[in-house]
């Protein structure tokens, strides 16, 4: 189950750093998609005018598919919780799927909930911290990747976010020393892999002034 976790936890990582990054580039962004939708509303146009109107688009389709199968998914799990409302595995799967559909609300509020029935979850308050930090709730995200570390010292990938939790925040509450410390003991407790090379990119980065 440990090792489970930790490989979903490597598939988030690294998302932290690139936030601000990503924040940064926004106007950038929407200015060039405001230029590809003015190309694609003339081809659109001219689409409407000579095709047929009533064929979707594959895009259309596969987005469409996929919201309907969240849509069905968190439905299944929310009648499944009226049945079973102390079961904390699906209210983590829950949670989850309204965070990747982006009812962050809903899953800050599933998560607590969990918490109050299994409050020795580390699991559960790594995804909280990471669900706080995701809405820019900062203070709450590092309080509750503390607690994680507080009750499982020697999870790597607590320190990890931790670590990127306290460095890449965004506001008056920053601590890049703090940061890299956590940094540091997740490569003294992971060795290698390549999140263990991101980390050691961070310091690097985060030493030099690179990262702001």
């Amino acid at each position: 189950m440990v090792e489970k976790n930790n490989k979903q936890s490597a598939n988030n990582t690294g998302y932290f750093a690139n936030l601000s990054k990503k924040k940064k580039r926004q106007k950038i962004i929407f200015t060039i998609l405001a230029a590809v939708l003015g190309v694609g509303l003339v081809g659109s146009s001219m689409f409407w005018a000579f095709g047929d109107s009533n064929l979707p688009t594959q895009n259309q389709t596969t987005n469409e598919q996929q919201t309907n199968t969240a849509e069905q998914q968190i439905a299944v799990l929310e009648a499944q919780l009226k049945e079973e409302q102390q079961n904390t595995t699906l209210m983590a799967q829950l949670a989850k799927l309204y965070r990747d559909n982006g009812n962050n609300a809903k899953a800050v509020d599933t998560y607590v909930k969990a918490l109050k029935i299994k409050p020795g979850d580390v699991d559960l308050r790594k995804e909280l911290s990471e669900t706080y930090f995701l809405i820019g709730d900062y203070h709450n995200a590092v309080l509750e990747i503390k607690q994680a570390i507080k009750l499982r010292p020697g999870d790597a990938y607590a320190h990890y976010y931790a670590g990127q939790f306290n460095a890449f925040r965004s506001d008056d509450g920053r601590d890049v020393a703090k940061g890299i410390a956590e940094l540091e003991e997740f490569i003294r407790i992971q060795k290698e892999g390549p999140d263990v090379e991101k980390a050691k990119q961070y310091i690097e980065e985060l030493q030099a002034g690179q990262i702001k």
